[in-house]
C-alpha cells in the first residue's frame, strides 16, 4: 500500500513529476540517458497539459510557466502540478491529490510503454497496429486519462462539456491538403486537418472518430496533439477543431513541424511553444486561424451556435449548433442495454460478478451507481437462465491510493442494491490473493514464459502477444508489489473458489474472522491513512510465509493447481466497469491465455455520461 509519502523522493523535477504520474518511477529514470529522460518528460508534459484544459483554456500555459519557475527545494513540483490538475491553480493545499493517485496508478497498468524493454516488440506492435481497426494503445490510454479526470473533476460539481454518442458517422470532403470533417445531419462540430499526406489526414479522422466515443470534440483534438508529437510524424500538419456544445462554442488549433527536438534543458519552454491555441467564444466573437496559405473564420452567432467560414472564398464552411437534447443518461437504460448484450451471450455459466468496483481514496458517485444498477439487472438475468446465480466478488482497491472511503460504508451500499446476495468483498492488498499469486508466478516461471521476462529499473514485466507489456512485480529484489493485470489474474484464481480459500485460510491459521473481513474492519478506522497502513501491515506480517514471489508455498501452489484443475475445461466471470478499463481487461485476457488458465473473462464496460454499454468477451 502507498503511504502519504510515496512518490516523493524529491530527486529531480524530471523524474520527480515521471514517477508522480506515469509509469516511470525513480528506480527506472535513474538509469535513462539524459536524451531519453527528456524524450519522456515532453510525453508526459503534453498528457498533463491536455488533463489541465479541463480546467480551462489558460490552464495548460500556467501549469508550464509555473513549472518552469521551480526552483530546486522551493516546491515540489510534484505538488505543483497536482494542485493544477486538481483545482487549475498553483494554490497547493497540503491534501492528498486524488487525481495524481489515479493517473500513476492507470499509467502503471496500462502505460508501460516500450522504454527500456526489448527491442524488437515495439516494431512488431507497429506492424500489427497498420492492420488494425483499433484505437493505438498510447492514444486510447490518453482518452482514458482524460475520463477519469473530468469524472473526477464532475464529481465534485464543475460544469464541463460532456461526450455524447452519435448514431451516424462524419461526412468527409477533401480540397487539395485539407480535409474537413462533420457530422452530416446538425452538426456540433467541424474538424479541418491539413497536411500533405492524405493517408495521414484519413488517419487523423479515423481517430478522431474513434476517441468521439469517449471526448468530446475539443478533447480528442487536444489528445491528437499529443499522440502527434508522441508519433514524431515525418511531415507537418495543422489541425482545427470547432465545437458548440451547451457551454459555449470552443476553437481548438495547433501545428505540428517535425524535426523540431528540445533541448535537454528546456523541456518545459519547448512544450509551452507547442501548446495549442484554445480559444473560447462568446456571442458576436469570432476568431482567424490560419490554415497553410488559407485561414478559416470562426464566429460564434449565438451562445451555443457558430458559423465557420473560409476566408480565401468567403464561402459557409460550416454552421453549428449544439447537440440536439438527447434526454437525461438514466441508470435503468443503461441496465436494460447491458441486459439485451447479455442476453445474446453463449458460453460457461458465469460463476461470480464484480459491480461497482470502488477506488477508496474518493466517495462513492455516479460510476458505483450505474455499476451496481447493471450488476442487479444482470444478476436477475443470469440467476433466470443459471442454475445458479453468480456470486458477488467486489474489489476494493486499497493498495494504490490513500484512503477515505470506509469499507464498511461500501459494503452497505452494495447490499442496498443486491440484498442479501452471498457476497465475497476483496481488498486490493489481499494476502489470500498475493499467495495466489505466487503460485501462478512459480508456473510461469517453469514455463517457456520464464524466458521471457523484462526488466526495467528493479521492475519484472512479461512481452504479450499484442506487442505490449503487463507489470508483473514492482521491485522484485525488494519487497514485491504486484502489477495490477497480474493481480486481476489471480483475482479470477480466487473468484472461482472464493469459499474454498477463504477456509484454508481460517484452518491454516486459526482465524475466527476472515481475511478480508479482518482487512475491511482496519481500514473502515477512523485513523489516519498511514496509520492504517502500519496496522494493516502488522496483520498481513503472520501471512508472510505464503506471500513472497522468491519462496512459493507448496501447499498453496498444491491448492491453486486443484482449483484450476476442477475449474477445467473453463470458468467464466463476469466483470462490470467503466469503459476507461477496456485496454487493461483486454491485457488481462491475454495473460490468462499466455498462463494456459481455464479462465474466461467477459467484461460489461460503461460509461455513465455518455450512456455507452458494450460487451467484451475477446
Amino acid at each position: 500500500m502507498i503511504l502519504t509519502s510515496t512518490y516523493r523522493d524529491q530527486t529531480s523535477l524530471s523524474r520527480d513529476l515521471l514517477a508522480a504520474f506515469s509509469a516511470l518511477d525513480h528506480a527506472t529514470t535513474a538509469d535513462l540517458s539524459p536524451d531519453t529522460l527528456a524524450g519522456a518528460l515532453d510525453r508526459l508534459l503534453r498528457r498533463l497539459a491536455v488533463l489541465a484544459s479541463l480546467h480551462g483554456s489558460a490552464v495548460p500555459a500556467q501549469l508550464l510557466t509555473a513549472l518552469g519557475g521551480v526552483d530546486a527545494g522551493s516546491v515540489d513540483p510534484v505538488d505543483l502540478a497536482a494542485a493544477y490538475l486538481e483545482h487549475g491553480t498553483g494554490t497547493i493545499s497540503g491534501e492528498a491529490s486524488e487525481i495524481q493517485q489515479e493517473l500513476v496508478h492507470f499509467s502503471r497498468i496500462v502505460d508501460i510503454g516500450q522504454l527500456g524493454l526489448q527491442a524488437g516488440v515495439d516494431e512488431h506492435a507497429l506492424r500489427r497496429l497498420r492492420g488494425s481497426d483499433r484505437l493505438p494503445d498510447s492514444l486510447k490510454v490518453l482518452s482514458e486519462l482524460v475520463i477519469v479526470t473530468r469524472a473526477r473533476l464532475a464529481q465534485r460539481g464543475r460544469l464541463l462539456p460532456t461526450p455524447w454518442l452519435r448514431p451516424d458517422p462524419a461526412a468527409e470532403t477533401d480540397t487539395g491538403d485539407v480535409t474537413i470533417a462533420a457530422p452530416p445531419a446538425t452538426p456540433d462540430y467541424w474538424m479541418a486537418v491539413r497536411c500533405a499526406r492524405r493517408r495521414l489526414r484519413r488517419q487523423f479522422r479515423y481517430e478522431l472518430s474513434a476517441l468521439l466515443e469517449y471526448l468530446t470534440p475539443v478533447e480528442a483534438a487536444l489528445a491528437l496533439w499529443a499522440h502527434a508529437h508522441e508519433q514524431q510524424l515525418p511531415t507537418g500538419v495543422d489541425f482545427l477543431m470547432v465545437q458548440a456544445d451547451p457551454c459555449g462554442v470552443t476553437a481548438a488549433s495547433w501545428t505540428y513541424q517535425p524535426g523540431t527536438r528540445p533541448e535537454t534543458d528546456d523541456i518545459i519552454g519547448h512544450v509551452a511553444r507547442q501548446l495549442p491555441t484554445i480559444t473560447t467564444l462568446t456571442t458576436g466573437q469570432s476568431t482567424v486561424v490560419p490554415m497553410g496559405e488559407g485561414a478559416y473564420r470562426i464566429t460564434a452567432d449565438a451562445f451555443a451556435a457558430a458559423t465557420v467560414t473560409d476566408q480565401t472564398s468567403n464561402a459557409t464552411a460550416a454552421t453549428l449548433t449544439a447537440p440536439p437534447e438527447i434526454g437525461t443518461v438514466t441508470h435503468q437504460a443503461m441496465a436494460e442495454e447491458a441486459r439485451l448484450l447479455l442476453s445474446h451471450y453463449i458460453g460457461p455459466e458465469l460463476v461470480s460478478m464484480e459491480a461497482g468496483h470502488i477506488h477508496l481514496d474518493r466517495d462513492l458517485d455516479i460510476d458505483q451507481d450505474t455499476g451496481a444498477a447493471i450488476g442487479a439487472a444482470l444478476m436477475e438475468l443470469l440467476a433466470a437462465r443459471q442454475t445458479r446465480p453468480p456470486v458477488l466478488t467486489p474489489m476494493m482497491d486499497d493498495d494504490h491510493v490513500l484512503v477515505r472511503l470506509a469499507p464498511t460504508t461500501y459494503r452497505q451500499f452494495l447490499q442496498q442494491t443486491f440484498g442479501g446476495a452471498p457476497m465475497h468483498l476483496i481488498c486490493e492488498s489481499s494476502p489470500i490473493i498475493r499467495a495466489i499469486v505466487v503460485a501462478l508466478y512459480q508456473r510461469l516461471r517453469n514455463s517457456k514464459l520464464g524466458n521471457r521476462f523484462d526488466r526495467r529499473g528493479g521492475n519484472l514485466f512479461l512481452p504479450l502477444p499484442d506487442g505490449s507489456h503487463c507489470e508483473l512485480f514492482e521491485n522484485i529484489d525488494g519487497t514485491p508489489i504486484t502489477g495490477c493485470v497480474f493481480f486481476e489474474t489471480a483475482l479470477l484464481t480466487y473468484r472461482t473458489a472464493p469459499a474454498r480459500f477463504d477456509q484454508y485460510f481460517a484452518e491454516r491459521y486459526g482465524l475466527t474472522v476472515g481475511v478480508h473481513e479482518q482487512a475491511a474492519q482496519i481500514l473502515s478506522g477512523d485513523q489516519p491513512h498511514d496509520a492504517k497502513v502500519a496496522e494493516l501491515g502488522e496483520y498481513y506480517r503472520r501471512y508472510a510465509d505464503i506471500t513472497d514471489p522468491h519462496r512459493p508455498d507448496p501447499h498453496i501452489t498444491a491448492l491453486v493447481a486443484d482449483v484450476l484443475d476442477q475449474a477445467a475445461p473453463v470458468t467464466a466471470h463476469l466483470n462490470v466497469l467503466e469503459d476507461y478499463y477496456e485496454i487493461q481487461q483486454g491485457r488481462v485476457r491475454q495473460l490468462l491465455s499466455l498462463l494456459g488458465l481455464p479462465l474466461r473473462l467477459v467484461t460489461v464496460h460503461f460509461n455513465a455520461a455518455t450512456g455507452r454499454v458494450v460487451l467484451c468477451d475477446e
